[in-house]
């Protein structure tokens, strides 16, 4: 819930929010994020995952496998936080996909409210 309460903080005017859980698995990611871009109502996608328990790096990977298998057309802002977040960051890094990227919750917000401004 603080992630939509920072988002309508910054101007941003969230649908919903989505928990994960920390036994997610890669399809799951997949699965979610095609939902969402099937919607042609969302401008942005601001995903924000802060946990021990969450592989960051299966967050990631789940992310750029969408990306190169489906046409994303809004952007997508990530932060991670958590267990191998190192190994996500290279992920996404080396991924060549538009992710942008946040380290914190607050420059996550930013990033996507200014992504739809």
């Amino acid at each position: 819930m603080a992630t939509m309460d920072i988002i309508k903080l910054h101007g941003g005017s969230p649908a919903n929010f989505l928990d994960l859980g920390g036994g997610v698995q890669e399809h799951q990611v997949e699965h979610a994020l095609r939902i969402l871009t099937s919607d042609k109502t969302v401008k942005a996608i601001f995903i924000n995952i802060f946990g021990g328990i969450v592989n960051t790096a299966t967050i990631a990977s789940g992310l750029v496998k969408v990306y190169t298998n489906t046409k994303i057309e809004v952007p997508l802002v990530v932060r991670l936080q958590g267990t191998n977040v190192d190994e996500a960051k290279r992920i996404l890094a080396e991924s060549g996909c538009p992710i942008q990227t946040a380290s914190d919750l607050e420059e996550g917000a930013k990033k996507a409210v200014a992504a739809i401004s």
